[in-house]
């Protein structure tokens, strides 16, 4: 009788903690993906530079992945990004858009890409 009073309370421990941890997890943005057009602002020390029209393969990210950003419509590498945090907001027209921040190459200094019809993964 013990025996199995132990094994239920163990078993709707394990369950509540299941069900807790999974409803946790699926509210938590991992990624962004877009639609729209993509750009990269490029901060040094020295300057900001917006270069426009870059691409990233599949149109989306991961938080800390590394990406490489090209050139829209070439093979050519720009810049390497890895993504430490994202930022999404709706401009005033209604298009939302993100930002996906990262350091660039070996620098640690945080520059992003600014991505429209963007929405959390």
């Amino acid at each position: 009788m013990i025996t199995e009073l132990k094994i239920k309370t163990n078993l709707i421990i394990f369950v509540t903690t299941l069900c807790i941890s999974s409803c946790s997890n699926s509210s938590q943005i991992k990624g962004a993906h877009w639609k729209g057009h993509l750009n990269f602002m490029h901060v040094t020390k020295e300057k900001m530079e917006m270069i426009y029209s870059v691409d990233v393969t599949g149109q989306k990210v991961f938080l800390d992945g590394y990406y490489e950003i090209i050139r829209k419509n070439t093979d050519q590498v720009i810049f390497r990004l890895t993504v430490d945090e994202l930022e999404f907001g709706t401009r005033d027209d209604g298009m939302p858009f993100c930002r996906i921040w990262g350091d660039v190459d070996e620098s640690n200094i945080k520059s992003y890409l600014y991505a429209l019809d963007c929405a959390p993964i």
